[in-house]
């Protein structure tokens, strides 16, 4: 806004800077007096002040108490700049007007724009006082704190200030005002290093769990319902049968402590017990709607966040107490081990539990599993003229204790074979028993892939098994039936896991209900339970993908004289993709001699860049 008496020297406000007016005209021309520099500009942009002539413009230093006096007598009151210099310094001169303008955009005693100033009130004053202290107080902090980041030497209080990259290391939020002091790009990986750096975060800290949002439910947590010794000791069921009498063999690795099946055979069918959750949780109860929410059982190296709380383990998991309570599915088969028919039977078993190793040397001399293991190879034949396919790549078992990581291979042996086709019957089963009783159920399935599978027979063996990976598209369940690619089946329900699957407890649920001549779930309520874990049972597999990295890479920081081989699996572009047996790391890595697919590369000397979870050998090919 310019005045109708606006002179050349008068003194003007111009985006907040004090300007000298040149000339007049279409445009205005100005000095800006701060910079000593000319200017032309918009009339509208500018503001009168004073009519000058501008000689000379100081900033004035008004006495403490004058100001102060001076806002104590307006207290509240609309005010003008003329009437502020008058009070406080007793002139209204070029410097005067300047200085008062000063003193409004320092807002403290007066606040507002040239045509509408105030000065505070009392109240307002002491309010403005405590939060400019406030302001004062945690920039200081903040110095303070930036000189202990530059030192490494951070103290609890600093947590104030690292909350907000941890944020953004763990995906909670976009940006960090120390990365950013730091000239470090604004990103998760950058965080997390910085949280190592600078000793917030141990170096072998893992994030995956919280970044996928899995932190609520962190591992060995109890849910809120727990079961009480008489919910779990009051069975709905007014009969079982006995089958305690029926050798059974709980077949897990060494240290499981949440098994939930069994294996029998009777001279005539396969059974395969079950533990009966579903007898002791009912749709939507507290316990059924806990377990929705987590989905499935997290297995981590480092710990376990279970899907149940540990006292429904405790009473349920198979063979954990003398006698256990199962659902037995009595799987009938031909000569062949074709499967002909399902009997699902609420029983009470009694149980040997075996490690791996331990059913490996009993498979020859003990009859039972003799005779379950030439099943369970006949029905593996069936699914393989069928089409499966049969991925045997390297795996291994990542445990942490104290921080301290050991890696053990997982040798392929004939009892864990044996052990995950009798499951795989016992699905292929219900799926057959589902159909026949017109039973919604949760079918999992897996489509064929775009591609025709690759011919691998003059492949190295990794190279062909990565190959065929390759081509594998991502598995689904549906209420509907569906043919399970992978599998070599036309249909296949997963209920062997219920302790740990939530789905697999919601086909417990049917077959419970369906035992019982009860309406069981209708399809729309099977779908809305698949719809309800999806999301959950994904992010749970990707934390448990990234942790075994993570933790693998953890061991490698904490071998740094580790040697071993890899085996070129693929090329990508200058890069070859590797796999180390041993430990089952897959990596990426500039090979200088550019070996074939196939070739074994002797490694050492590992770099790992945690954050990025990357790895970086010295190399050396020993053939191709």
């Amino acid at each position: 806004m310019v005045s109708s008496d606006l002179n050349v020297g008068a003194l003007l406000l111009y985006k907040s800077q004090p300007a000298e007016l040149i000339r007049l005209g279409d445009k205005i021309e100005i000095n800006l007096i701060l910079q000593s520099q000319t200017k032309k500009v918009r009339p509208k942009d500018i503001y009168l002040l004073h009519p000058g002539p501008v000689t000379k413009l100081d900033v004035l230093s008004p006495p403490a108490d004058d100001l102060e006096e001076a806002r104590s007598l307006l207290n509240g009151e609309e005010t003008t700049l003329e009437e502020i210099a008058e009070l406080v310094f007793n002139k209204t001169s070029v410097s005067a007007i300047w200085s008062a303008w000063q003193l409004v955009t320092d807002g403290i005693h007066f606040h507002g724009s040239p045509k509408s100033i105030k000065a505070r009130s009392d109240e307002e004053f002491a309010q403005e006082k405590v939060r400019r202290a406030a302001k004062k107080a945690r920039r200081e902090s903040w110095q303070e704190f930036l000189v202990r980041v530059e030192k490494k030497a951070l103290i609890d209080a600093d947590r104030n200030f690292m909350g907000e990259i941890e944020n953004l290391a763990l995906e909670r939020g976009s940006e960090s005002r120390l990365l950013l002091h730091l000239g470090r790009q604004q990103t998760k990986e950058n965080a997390h290093a910085l949280l190592i750096e600078l000793g917030f975060w141990k170096k072998s800290y893992n994030p995956y769990p919280q970044r996928l949002e899995l932190e609520d439910n962190s591992p060995l947590e109890t849910p809120d319902c727990n079961a009480t010794d008489s919910e779990i000791t009051t069975d709905a069921d007014t009969e079982r049968l006995d089958l305690t009498g029926l050798p059974a063999f709980a077949i897990d690795d060494e240290g499981s402590n949440d098994p939930d099946d069994a294996i029998s055979f009777d001279g005539e069918r396969l059974w395969v017990h079950v533990a009966d959750v579903a007898s002791l949780i009912e749709i939507d109860s507290p316990v059924d709607m806990s377990a929705r929410a987590r989905a499935a059982t997290l297995y981590l190296p480092e710990g376990t966040r279970t899907m149940l709380p540990e006292s429904f383990t405790e009473k349920l998991g198979i063979g954990l107490q003398e006698t256990s309570k199962a659902l037995s599915f009595a799987v009938s088969i031909d000569e062949k081990s074709n499967i002909l028919a399902l009997e699902v039977i609420p029983s009470r078993i009694k149980v040997s539990r075996l490690t791996y190793k331990e059913a490996e040397e009993l498979i020859s001399k003990n009859e039972h599993l003799k005779k379950i293991s030439e099943i369970t190879k006949a029905h593996r034949q069936i699914r393989l003229r069928a089409d499966a396919v049969e991925i045997d790549m390297p795996e291994s078992k990542v445990k942490v204790i104290d921080d301290q990581v050991t890696i053990t291979p997982l040798s392929r042996l004939t009892s864990r074979e044996m052990v995950s086709e009798a499951m795989l019957m016992a699905g292929s089963a219900c799926a057959l028993y589902a159909k026949e009783h017109n039973l919604p159920m949760p079918h999992a399935g897996q489509v064929a892939p775009n591609n025709e599978m690759p011919e691998t027979y003059d492949l190295a063996p990794l190279v062909a098994m990565f190959a065929k990976r390759r081509t594998m598209r991502p598995g689904r369940i549906t209420c509907a039936p569906q043919s399970h690619f992978g599998l070599g089946m036309t249909a296949y329900i997963r209920v062997t896991s219920p302790l740990r699957r939530y789905l697999d407890l919601v086909a417990h649920q049917q077959l419970r209900l369906h035992l019982k001549g009860a309406t069981p779930l209708n399809e729309n309520e099977i779908t809305q339970r698949i719809g309800a874990v999806n999301a959950t049972s994904n992010r749970i597999r990707q934390a448990e993908r990234l942790s075994n990295r993570h933790w693998t890479l953890v061991f490698l920081q904490q071998h740094p004289d580790w040697q071993g081989e890899a085996v070129v699996i693929a090329e990508w572009g200058r890069k070859s993709l590797l796999i180390i047996p041993e430990l089952a790391l897959e990596f990426e890595q500039n090979l200088s001699d550019n070996p074939l697919p196939g070739s074994h590369v002797i490694l050492s000397a590992p770099r790992v860049n945690l954050p990025y979870l990357e790895v970086f050998f010295r190399s050396k090919t020993i053939r191709s």
